[in-house]
C-alpha cells in the first residue's frame, strides 16, 4: 500500500444551502439536513455528555483552522506533509471529517456534531490532492499517540488494500502502538465495495467502520464482511435532496460528502463521548460494539453482519450530566457530580494542585502521568516531589502532557484527564 488517499466519495456545494426550518434540538441553522446525527441519536446522547474533556485526532489533510464551527474546537497538531505545526487543509476531506465529530453545537452558525464539546487534533499526512506516504500516516499515528490523543480516526484507504488481508505494514505497527496505549483507533472500512474491510481490524481492536445511506440500507460503494466491525452514517453518492452527509469545508462553508470515510468520525466521536464520561480503549471498543443496533431494513444489502453505531445507547446508564463544562463528570447516575480543571499550565499545576469538588461530597483522587502517580489528595490533589520531577522531565519532551485522574467517592469513582500544557 505505496499511497494513502482520503476515503471519501463525491462533493456538492452546500454553502448556501438554507433550511426550510431549525431542528428541534439545535440552534444551528443547518442542523435539520444532517440525518446521520438522527440516525445515531446523538441528540439523546447529548444529554448525558458532549464530549468535553476528549480529544480526537484526525489522521487526514489537516484542517481550516479558522472555520467559525471549528475555531473553539482545535488543540494543536501537526503537518508532516510540510513538516510544521500549522497543518492547514489545502483539500477539504479532514476539514469535513472533523466537523463529523466536533464542529460547535448551538452557535447560531452552520451545523451540530456528534461530540460537539470534544476537541479535534489535526495531524496532516494527506497533502491538498488527498495522497500521502505509509511512513508520513504512521508518523502521524504515533504522535497522535504521544500528544495526548484518547481516540484516532482513519478516513483513509490505500490504491492496495494490503493492511486489510493481514499483511504487515508500517501503518499496523503504528496502530498497534497505539491500541496497546489505550486509544481508541477508528478506522474506514474502504470505498471499492470489497468484502473485507480494507484497513486492518487487528482482530477487532480496531473500529472498522462501513457506510449506510440515510435509509439504512448498504451504500453501494462501502466495503463490508470480514474485519468489519459497525456501520455508521456515511452516504449514498446519489443525486437528490440531503443523500450525502453534510460537515464542515475548508473554504469557511459546507459540504456535502459520501464514503466510509464520512461515516467513520460517526463512530469516533461516539468514542468520544465514551472517554468523556471514563470509558477508554477497548473499554470504550466493546461497548461502542455492544451497543451498535440493527436498522431492520429489509433486503441484501441491509445486513453487514454489523449494527449501526447508537450514541444514545453507548452513553446510557453512565451518567446525567457530563460534558455540560471543562473536566466535568459524574459517578453512578444521578448521585455525585464530580469538576475539575480539564486542562492546566505545569505550573500552576505544580503551585497549586488539581481542586476537585464534589457535589455531594467527600470524595479524594490520584492522578497518573502514565503509570506514576504525581498528585493525589482530598479536595486538592497536590503534586509530590517525585510527581514534579515526573512532569518537569517530561514537559522538556512534550510541549503538552495529559494526566488520568481518578475521583473515588462513596459508591463509586470517575476517571477522567487533564491535558498540562506549558
Amino acid at each position: 500500500m505505496g499511497a494513502l488517499t482520503r476515503c471519501g466519495i463525491a462533493a456538492v456545494l452546500c454553502a448556501a444551502l438554507v433550511p426550510a426550518a431549525a431542528h428541534a434540538a439545535s440552534n444551528d441553522p443547518l442542523r435539520v439536513h444532517q440525518w446521520g446525527l438522527d440516525m445515531i441519536h446523538a441528540d439523546e446522547a447529548h444529554s448525558v455528555t458532549t464530549g468535553a474533556g476528549a480529544t480526537v485526532a484526525v489522521v487526514d489533510t489537516g484542517i481550516d483552522a479558522a472555520h467559525p464551527d471549528l475555531a473553539g474546537r482545535i488543540v494543536p497538531g501537526w503537518d508532516f506533509v510540510d513538516g510544521d505545526s500549522t497543518p492547514q487543509d489545502g483539500n477539504g476531506h479532514g476539514t469535513h471529517v472533523s466537523g463529523i465529530v466536533a464542529a460547535d453545537a448551538n452557535n447560531g452558525i452552520g451545523v451540530d456534531s456528534v461530540a460537539p464539546g470534544a476537541h479535534i487534533m489535526p495531524v496532516r499526512v494527506l497533502d491538498s490532492g488527498g495522497s500521502g506516504s505509509d511512513s508520513d500516516v504512521a508518523q502521524g499515528i504515533d504522535w497522535a499517540r504521544t500528544h495526548g490523543a484518547d481516540v484516532i480516526n482513519l478516513s483513509l484507504g490505500g490504491t492496495l488494500p494490503t493492511s486489510g488481508l493481514g499483511i504487515p505494514d508500517e501503518i499496523s505497527a503504528a496502530v498497534q502502538r497505539a491500541v496497546d496505549a489505550g486509544i481508541v483507533v477508528v478506522a474506514a472500512a474502504g470505498n471499492d465495495g470489497l468484502p473485507f474491510c480494507e484497513n486492518n481490524s487487528m482482530s477487532g481492536k480496531v473500529l472498522c467502520v462501513g457506510a449506510v445511506d440515510k435509509r439504512g440500507s448498504r451504500s453501494f460503494y462501502s466495503s463490508f464482511g470480514s474485519g468489519l466491525s459497525l456501520v455508521a452514517p456515511g452516504g449514498s453518492d446519489m443525486t437528490g435532496t440531503d443523500e450525502d452527509v453534510l460537515s464542515t469545508w475548508n473554504d469557511g462553508g459546507y459540504q456535502e460528502l459520501a464514503g466510509t470515510s464520512q461515516a467513520t468520525p460517526h463512530v469516533s466521536g461516539v468514542a468520544a463521548l465514551l472517554v468523556s464520561l471514563g470509558v477508554r480503549g477497548q473499554a470504550a471498543v466493546q461497548r461502542i460494539l455492544a451497543t451498535a443496533t440493527d436498522l431492520g431494513t429489509p433486503g441484501p444489502d441491509a445486513q453487514f453482519g454489523a449494527g449501526v453505531v447508537n450514541a444514545q445507547a453507548a452513553v446510557a446508564g453512565l451518567g446525567k450530566g457530563a460534558g455540560n463544562g471543562g473536566g466535568s463528570g459524574v459517578g453512578s447516575p444521578g448521585s455525585v457530580r464530580v469538576s475539575f480543571a480539564h486542562r492546566m499550565r505545569l505550573r500552576t499545576l505544580l503551585r497549586r494542585g488539581i481542586r476537585v469538588r464534589c457535589q455531594p461530597g467527600p470524595c479524594s483522587g490520584v492522578a497518573r502521568y502514565r503509570r506514576v502517580v504525581v498528585a493525589r489528595g482530598r479536595l486538592v490533589l497536590k503534586v509530590s516531589r517525585r510527581g514534579r520531577h515526573t512532569l518537569t522531565a517530561a514537559m522538556k519532551r512534550h510541549r503538552r502532557v495529559r494526566l488520568v485522574v481518578t475521583v473515588r467517592f462513596s459508591g463509586g469513582h470517575v476517571r477522567r484527564t487533564v491535558l498540562v500544557v506549558r
